[in-house]
């Protein structure tokens, strides 16, 4: 007789998504068309892959074969950073690092991705530490360190990353406060 041939389930891909309800005034801002670049964007090592990270316990990580970033996550989470701020700045000037040489850039955020991951029906984490240098002599203006925990509204795959990008639309509104707050000086 011929047996059953079992067929393993196919994955599911995700993506982190840009928060499209951040508001941004138009009206003047100290940053108004500033020229903001985004980058260089380093991640843990655990990070950098397709599987989807989550926390089963205090120290404990699981990788899930099923559950995967779709393309290069350290792309998406640099692209989507790039969205939610310039959905918070009065401005369209935005570049992905590397740029030209001859980009005028008014602002650099430098991003290391520490942690960024969750627990499935609890919480996403994410853990950043970020800094913003200024104009061509790329004057250090600030550094930070954001910690942000998400609610997670959901049990599944898709609630966790919806609230991890939740998380990155935060982590855009810290670092747009820290840019307009040097913008006035």
């Amino acid at each position: 007789s011929i047996g059953c041939l079992g067929k393993s389930p196919s994955p599911t891909f995700y993506a982190l998504t840009p928060v499209q309800d951040q508001f941004v005034s138009r009206r003047s801002s100290p940053v108004q068309n500033a020229v903001i670049g985004i980058g260089p964007v380093k991640l843990a090592e655990y990070l950098d892959e397709s599987l989807i990270v989550t926390r089963t316990g205090g120290n404990e990580l699981a990788k899930s074969q099923f559950n995967r970033w779709v393309g290069s996550f350290k792309d998406n989470f640099t692209n989507v950073l790039a969205d939610d701020i310039g959905s918070l700045v009065p401005t369209d000037r935005i570049y992905l690092y590397p740029w030209r040489l001859a980009v005028p850039i008014d602002y650099q955020v430098a991003v290391d991705v520490v942690r960024c991951d969750g627990s499935l029906g609890d919480a996403a984490y994410l853990e950043v530490r970020w800094s913003i240098l200024k104009g061509p002599e790329k004057e250090l203006l600030k550094m930070s360190r954001s910690s942000i925990r998400e609610p997670v509204t959901g049990a599944d795959y898709a609630a966790l990353v919806a609230a991890q990008s939740r998380a990155v639309a935060k982590l855009s509104q810290e670092i747009v406060l820290a840019i307009k707050g040097a913008g006035k000086n």
